[in-house]
């Protein structure tokens, strides 16, 4: 993948926003707008408002709120706060806590009311 990397062991303060592709392993305490594809990591943390095309979790969520097309929650998510999607995909032992408002069509695209 590339864009940006956050690493393990780095935190960010602040809201982050990005064209690219990210990919999330430190912690972000803050709002993420990000209009490519959206990875946290096992050892990723996220702590804010989260708007994404493309999001894949395997880490750890403490959200407002999730904006996002697509929304794959792995084994190893942990997701509290809430989520409005098109395209939901939880596995198997991931563990979500909040309300879940699927949407259609162009809703994503529409939505200012996450930032």
């Amino acid at each position: 993948m590339e864009g940006t990397f956050i690493a393990s062991g780095t935190t960010i303060n602040g809201k982050v926003t990005t064209t690219e592709d990210i990919r999330i392993d430190g912690t972000i305490k803050g709002d993420i707008d990000a209009q490519g594809k959206l990875i946290v990591g096992t050892q990723g943390v996220v702590e804010g408002v989260l708007k994404s095309q493309h999001t894949e979790i395997s880490g750890n969520l403490k959200l407002e709120k999730i904006n996002a097309q697509t929304l794959i929650l792995t084994s190893s998510a942990n997701f509290k706060g809430d989520i409005e999607v098109e395209n939901l995909q939880v596995d198997s032992g991931a563990i979500v806590e909040g309300n879940i408002k699927m949407t259609k069509g162009s809703s994503f695209n529409n939505s200012t009311d996450s930032f």
